[in-house]
């Protein structure tokens, strides 16, 4: 499916007006590398057309050797979108004195959202061990982890169930994972967002129905209420600290009047197989950059903490790799829930 990309930023996003005269409704990219110097190249600029974003970034790395590693919107400049493209590359020709307003402001606000030491050793990671996940992918889920073995058709059940009939859904870390979005398109939602900070990870099992972006959530400029649920798994533990935790369920409740996060148990705390898993295949192997495990009554006090005001729903699933606790948070403002 082709994505209106220029609508759909236009629709989710708070991104500021720049007056400079650069074209009529079309989409733009503002290229930089890891030393921030800057290139904004005419060339690259395409019409107001419906196109699917990552493919678009695969026909850029392919004509320009770019090795783009991210990408986000910038700002409208009159009707023209911006959008940064991160890129390994470095550029030699140095920043363009056309667009300096324009870089400036990427400076200003965006420039910070890659540098963080945690984000970079997570796109580092990606990048190095991508093959490790698609062999993870591709023969240990297939063969050794199978679908049975992880309840895959009860997780499902159970996800359907949970999932109320909206219209809007976004999974703001979706990674590799593709469930939320098969249910959705079951439920005849009409936007189905993934998003993740991993350029890698939204290639590795892209769905046509679904728009892609590529924001950290904790800064970034989506609007308020853009979503009627938002959709939080296995995330929980890839952030810092607390703080970052409750700076990204902040983010969740500014964007959506639903939210429903689901997350690992921490497996240190169990016997066996999860705690082996772990271990070796997630740590150890696929290089898994998560280190804010929680137990159930640190999660369960942590959602009670921030979602005073709300209505909250407990849940548990446990499979071959340990125990989700499942919170089901909505507004009480929201009106009543037609959950099948």
């Amino acid at each position: 499916m082709k994505i209106d990309v220029y609508k759909f930023y236009k629709e989710k996003y708070n991104l500021e007006k720049l007056d400079i005269k650069i074209s009529n409704k079309k989409i733009m990219f503002l290229i930089y590398d890891n030393k921030f110097s800057y290139l904004l190249d005419n060339k690259i600029i395409f019409e107001n057309e419906k196109f699917d974003m990552l493919e678009k970034i695969k026909e850029l790395n392919n004509k320009y050797k770019l090795e783009i590693t991210n990408f986000y919107p910038v700002c409208f400049c009159l009707n023209t979108l911006v959008i940064a493209l991160k890129t390994n590359i470095l550029i030699l020709n140095g920043e363009s004195e056309k667009y300096q307003k324009l870089i400036q402001y990427h400076k200003e606000n965006y420039s910070t959202l890659f540098v963080s030491s945690n984000i970079k050793q997570e796109i580092d990671m990606s990048l190095k061990y991508i093959n490790r996940y698609k062999f993870h992918e591709k023969v240990l889920k297939k063969y050794i982890l199978t679908e049975k073995r992880r309840r895959k058709k009860e997780f499902k059940e159970l996800l359907y169930d949970i999932l109320p009939y909206k219209e809007s859904i976004i999974d703001v870390s979706c990674g590799d994972n593709s469930d939320i979005f098969l249910i959705a398109k079951k439920k005849k939602y009409k936007t189905i967002v993934g998003n993740d900070i991993c350029l890698n990870y939204l290639n590795l099992n892209k769905q046509n129905n679904v728009i892609y972006t590529n924001d950290d959530v904790e800064l970034n400029n989506v609007k308020q209420d853009s979503y009627d649920v938002s959709f939080c798994k296995n995330t929980l533990h890839h952030m810092n600290n607390i703080t970052n935790i409750n700076n990204m369920l902040d983010f969740l409740d500014k964007i959506s009047k639903k939210i429903i996060i689901i997350e690992i148990l921490n497996p240190k705390d169990y016997k066996g197989l999860p705690k082996i898993l772990n271990k070796y295949l997630y740590t150890k192997f696929l290089k898994d950059v998560g280190n804010c495990y929680l137990n159930e009554n640190q999660f369960i006090n942590i959602i009670n903490n921030k979602f005073k005001k709300h209505h909250i729903e407990y849940n548990t699933f446990t499979n071959i790799l340990g125990t989700y606790k499942i919170a089901i948070i909505t507004r009480k403002d929201d009106g009543n829930e037609n959950r099948n």
